[in-house]
């Protein structure tokens, strides 16, 4: 298995702004300081010491999530992460023979089908697009997105062909061997998170979920749905101070997601669904805390916490 994530923001794509890009070009300044910097030779030396909290950038795009698994291509939720997904496609040679992709829809709030409209193998006749869903009228919802009053070419238009298919939750899903369960998250209209089997690999998309106010009965749930996961997809855009202040909102914190990770013995969590309102800077920072949370209260968990960053392969 790999994954690679296309769009990693929450709410609304918020794109790095050109103060980010001056405090980054600001901190490396800082760090070259104390370097010999006089020689594109030297110059390059320093630069290979930095991390990509200096170099890069998160990235601004909704959720998007590419899960490569045997030879099959695995889509977990179309935000505006998703045109640039098409366009590799596209570009990667895979498209000239026909595309068969598998998407799961995690739900149906904006950010996470905003970006379909935008995603160009689903204009191409020669592309087979199996949508997965355990909402009702999930193609009537994607219709309507794109009615001619909001968006000028229609679902209908997009010469794809397209297969509808209502999950039940209790039953997993076999595709070629490939195993999804489905389970349902805490979420305002319900959201639903995906947990991927085969050959011995595990690999959960768990966005947009809140565990606040639940019974202990439902956070042994998720912590047995996550049990052993090799990688986990984690809704984690708030400050465990910032989760107490938004209870209902339906997301959680990157606190939380390390106690239910450690609980549940998973191997490595991606935090994910960023805030538009934090930049990068804020975001690392509640990596820090999430990190330091987890040596100061699981000092023997292995567990691995990393964040979500677009345009990175992770294997699993």
């Amino acid at each position: 298995m790999e994954v690679v994530f296309w769009g990693v923001r929450g709410s609304i794509p918020s794109p790095p702004t050109s103060e980010d890009l001056k405090n980054k070009i600001s901190r490396v300044l800082e760090l070259a300081a104390s370097h010999d910097i006089s020689t594109a030779e030297k110059r390059d030396a320093f630069l290979s010491t930095l991390t990509y909290r200096e170099l890069g950038f998160l990235g601004g795009n909704t959720p998007c999530v590419e899960l490569r698994v045997k030879d099959k291509i695995f889509i977990f939720d179309m935000g505006t992460g998703i045109r640039e997904l098409g366009e590799y496609l596209m570009k990667s040679g895979q498209s000239k023979s026909g595309l068969d992709l598998h998407i799961f829809i995690g739900h149906t709030h904006w950010d996470h089908i905003q970006g379909f409209p935008f995603f160009i193998p689903a204009y191409r006749p020669n592309t087979n697009i199996h949508f997965y869903f355990s909402h009702p009228q999930v193609k009537e919802r994607l219709e309507f997105q794109q009615d001619y009053r909001f968006f000028p070419v229609s679902l209908e238009f997009m010469a794809a062909k397209k297969h509808f298919h209502l999950l039940d939750p209790t039953a997993p899903l076999n595709i070629d061997g490939i195993i999804v369960k489905t389970m349902e998250l805490n979420h305002p209209g319900k959201a639903f998170c995906y947990r991927i089997e085969s050959e011995g690999k595990s690999f959960v998309y768990a966005s947009d979920g809140e565990y606040n106010n639940l019974p202990n009965s439902k956070i042994n749930s998720y912590i047995n749905f996550y049990r052993g996961t090799d990688f986990l997809i984690y809704d984690a855009p708030y400050s465990f101070t910032e989760e107490m202040e938004k209870i209902n909102w339906g997301h959680s914190s990157a606190v939380v997601g390390v106690d239910l990770c450690v609980k549940a013995e998973v191997k490595k969590i991606a935090l994910f669904h960023h805030a538009p309102e934090n930049n990068d800077e804020a975001v690392f920072n509640l990596l820090d805390a999430a990190v330091n949370y987890k040596k100061q209260n699981y000092s023997t968990s292995e567990l691995e916490i990393v964040l979500a960053r677009e345009g990175v392969i992770f294997p699993v």
